[in-house]
C-alpha cells in the first residue's frame, strides 16, 4: 500500500479521518493526498434583459473566484497542520500532497482516482453540515468507482485502533477473499477478525454449513486466535443485533463486502444508516470484489 486519497470538505471531522490515513500511511510508509473539489457551475439569472445577464453572469465568476480562493486556503491550512503532525511524530516515511478542483464532485472523484491510482480511500462518513444524504452517496460512488478498499470514518474523536475487526459475512464466494484481504490489509497492525453472519432464517437453511465451510479455509488463522467465526439468529432488528454485537465485541472497524446482496450495503447505499447502521460510530470498511 503505496497511496492513500482523502476526500475532504473540511468539515468537522476532517482531522479525525486524516488521523485514520496517517496511520495507514506510517505503517505501510506511504503518500497521503489530500483531494477537495468543489461545485464550480455558474448560475445564471432567469431574465429578459441583457445587462442583467452581464451583471449576473460577472457576479457568479466572481462568486466562483472566491470559492475557489476559500478552498485554497482551507487545503493549506489543513496541509500546515497535518505536516506539523508529521514532523512532531518523526514520520519521516510519509508525504503528503494536496489538489483543489473544481468541478461536479462524482466526476471530479472518478478522475482523482484514475490520475492518483490510490491503493486505499479514506473519507468521512458524513460531509459539511453533517449531511449524510449528500456525502453518503458520494462516499458510494467512491465505493463503486475506487475498485479498492474504502474506509469511511464517522465522526469520533480518537483514532481507536484495528484490534477488533468485525466482517459482515453474506457467506458469499467472495467472504473467503474479503478475508484475504483483510489479512493484508492490516498486517502492520495488531488485530483479531470476528466472521459474523446475521440471519432470521438460519435454522430452515443451510447458512451454519456455509459458514463452517468458510472457517475450514483458515484453520491455520483460527488456531491462531487471529480470527473467528459465528452465526448470530436474529428474532427480529437485524440492526440491534449488528449494535449489540459491536458492544459486547469493542469492535473498532466493520468490513463489508459492497454488493447489493449485503445487508451493511443496503443500509449504507439507501442512507438510512444515522438511527442503524451508523449509530455503531466506528469506521467502515468497504472490500471491493476480486477482479
Amino acid at each position: 500500500m503505496k497511496k492513500i486519497l482523502v476526500p475532504v470538505d473540511f468539515s468537522s471531522h476532517t482531522d479525525i479521518t486524516c488521523r485514520y490515513a496517517i496511520e495507514f500511511a506510517k505503517a505501510y510508509g506511504a503518500s497521503i493526498m489530500l483531494f477537495h473539489t468543489y461545485f464550480d457551475q455558474i448560475i445564471i439569472a432567469d431574465t429578459s434583459f441583457p445587462d442583467t445577464l452581464d451583471m449576473s453572469t460577472i457576479y457568479n465568476e466572481e462568486l466562483m473566484k472566491e470559492i475557489f480562493r476559500q478552498a485554497e486556503r482551507n487545503m493549506l491550512e489543513l496541509e500546515e497542520k497535518l505536516n506539523i503532525l508529521i514532523k512532531k511524530e518523526n514520520l519521516d516515511n510519509v508525504t503528503l500532497s494536496t489538489k483543489v478542483t473544481g468541478g461536479e464532485i462524482e466526476h471530479e472523484l472518478k478522475e482523482i482516482c484514475i490520475e492518483f491510482h490510490p491503493d486505499l480511500v479514506v473519507m468521512g462518513t458524513t460531509g459539511k453540515g453533517n449531511n449524510l444524504n449528500v456525502w453518503g452517496k458520494v462516499s458510494t460512488f467512491i465505493i463503486d468507482h475506487a475498485k479498492v478498499p474504502v474506509i469511511t470514518v464517522p465522526e469520533i474523536k480518537n483514532f481507536h485502533g484495528f484490534q477488533s475487526i468485525m466482517l459482515a459475512a453474506d457467506l458469499s464466494d467472495g467472504n473467503a477473499a474479503a478475508i484475504s484481504d483483510l489479512f493484508r490489509i492490516f498486517s502492520p497492525f495488531k488485530f483479531r477478525i470476528k466472521v459474523v453472519h446475521f440471519s432470521n432464517r438460519a435454522k430452515e437453511t443451510d447458512e451454519y454449513e456455509r459458514m463452517k465451510a468458510l472457517q475450514m479455509k483458515f484453520g491455520k488463522e483460527e488456531k491462531s486466535n487471529m480470527i473467528d467465526f459465528e452465526v448470530i439468529e436474529v428474532a427480529d432488528d437485524n440492526q440491534k443485533a449488528v449494535d449489540q454485537f459491536v458492544i459486547e465485541h469493542n469492535v473498532d472497524l466493520i468490513a463489508f463486502c459492497p454488493h447489493k446482496r449485503s445487508l451493511l450495503y443496503m443500509f449504507f447505499t439507501k442512507n438510512i444508516t444515522k438511527k442503524n447502521l451508523f449509530a455503531a460510530n466506528v469506521p467502515l470498511l468497504a472490500i471491493p470484489a476480486a477482479t
